[in-house]
């Protein structure tokens, strides 16, 4: 199954039935800023975070996160706007919020307090 995170100024309601809802559009400065950074552009001149399309919709981010493996550069690029947004982060097709210290990014460590000595993440 494939699972994408969807980042954004959601209404948290609406991801739990499986909308996506913006409530304001993101700073796409802060986004294009943190995709030069983390992202690569494919032949089509498609942005791309770990070999995946990076999608735009509503004011809103969106990316492929699991399917095979996990995407760590998509957990970054998500943690990073989160961080200086504010926004959340959320699999709408799994119908929740995600907790910046569900993500491990590059760090190869969850984020957050929540996350100390959690094993196995």
């Amino acid at each position: 199954m494939l699972h994408r995170l969807t980042i954004g100024h959601l209404d948290p309601v609406a991801v739990e039935r499986r909308q996506t809802v913006p409530t304001k559009a993101l700073d796409m400065d802060v986004v294009h800023r943190h995709l030069r950074d983390l992202g690569e552009r494919d032949a089509d001149g498609t942005m791309t975070l770990g070999g995946c399309k990076v999608q735009f919709e509503n004011g809103a981010v969106r990316c492929l996160w699991k399917g095979g493996r996990t995407n760590r550069l998509a957990e970054e690029f998500a943690l990073r706007v989160q961080k200086d947004t504010g926004c959340l982060i959320a699999d709408v097709g799994g119908y929740r919020v995600i907790e910046p210290d569900e993500l491990v990014g590059l760090s190869g460590q969850a984020h957050g307090a929540a996350s100390e000595g959690v094993r196995g993440r």
